[in-house]
């Protein structure tokens, strides 16, 4: 079991506290943003659930600690896949039970009510080139031997994935293709880290700016106290030159006022970092009250927990500004 352990240390070591990130929410949304660091650290935490999962539905702990590391590699490599970062855990598990599923269609047994197979899973027809992380995943791939090379392309790009059709193509016995799956495993999560490293500094932005533009719609949409909850803090400080709100009720129901009288927000620029988040937003005001707010602002925001605690409006100097939006 050691050989086994070291290659679960080897996916710890990919853990990482992305920019503050701390929530299962904003790491899925800057893993389907691309960030293979961020999937990885959500993985971790969600390793012990699929590691139950999977000795659910297989009933044997060798062949669970191998569907847990399919599942690690095969969301690393269709990162695409993720459609929204809140469903990433259960994104996550539905590529586990059918890691698990097709193990047991291998072995030619009948699959227990247990096993639901959702379509979540990338059939091996779909090619890495769909992915936003092939450039990442190519070069990981490029570190590896070539046997463990044409191994890993065999079992997870191609519609030879059992160890035995492997074994055929390679002219290998099976259990040299075991282990090479298990040398490549650790060495291309090494790698995924690694590469990964230099491009995951642009992601933040992606996956916040993605936030925040679905908070504006749906804020325009429907300007409810509820939409504030996963972006700003209950405790929030909120000022500009011309006023100050302390908590979320006092800044929602003051921004909401405007939205209800036709304002509405476009972000035209947006940068992240570890605690800040600054939005540069036009503003578009209604005829009835074309002055209500300023034309431009930026708004600086200062995170704690992964959301909005302080938040600082600054607007251009203009004669003509009546109010905040």
């Amino acid at each position: 079991m050691r050989g086994r352990r070291t290659r679960f240390a080897n996916f710890r070591g990919m853990r990482c506290i992305l920019w503050g990130v701390e929530t299962d929410h904003e790491l899925g949304s800057l893993a389907r943003a691309g960030d293979a660091q961020a999937l990885a650290t959500l993985l971790e935490r969600c390793r012990p659930s699929l590691y139950g999962t999977a000795v659910g539905l297989l009933g044997n702990r060798a062949d669970a600690l191998d569907a847990v590391q399919d599942t690690y590699v095969l969301a690393l490599v269709h990162l695409a896949e993720l459609r929204e970062g809140t469903a990433a855990k259960a994104w996550l598990h539905a590529i586990v039970r059918n890691v698990c599923l097709m193990q047991i269609r291998r072995r030619r047994e009948i699959p227990s009510a247990r096993v639901e197979h959702t379509g979540a899973f990338p059939g091996p027809d779909e090619t890495l080139e769909q992915n936003a992380m092939r450039d990442v995943v190519w070069r990981a791939l490029d570190t590896l031997s070539f046997d463990e090379r044409v191994t890993v392309m065999l079992r997870y790009f191609t519609r030879c994935t059992s160890y035995e059709a492997i074994a055929d193509v390679t002219a290998v016995p099976l259990g040299t293709v075991r282990s090479r799956l298990n040398r490549a495993r650790s060495r291309l999560a090494d790698a995924l880290a690694e590469t990964s490293a230099a491009a995951s500094r642009a992601r933040p932005e992606a996956a916040r700016r993605e936030q925040w533009d679905g908070f504006y719609r749906t804020l325009h949409e429907h300007p409810v106290p509820r939409t504030y909850g996963d972006l700003f803090d209950p405790d929030i400080d909120v000022r500009d030159r011309t006023g100050h709100w302390a908590g979320v009720k006092r800044w929602s129901a003051h921004e909401r006022e405007a939205i209800a009288l036709g304002v509405r927000a476009t972000i035209v620029g947006l940068l992240a970092s570890r605690d800040v988040t600054v939005i540069e937003i036009d503003f578009a005001n209604p005829p009835t009250s074309r002055n209500h707010c300023p034309p431009h602002a930026t708004f600086v925001h200062r995170l704690h927990g992964g959301r909005s605690r302080q938040l600082r409006i600054h607007y251009p100097r203009v004669k003509s500004l009546v109010r905040a939006g």
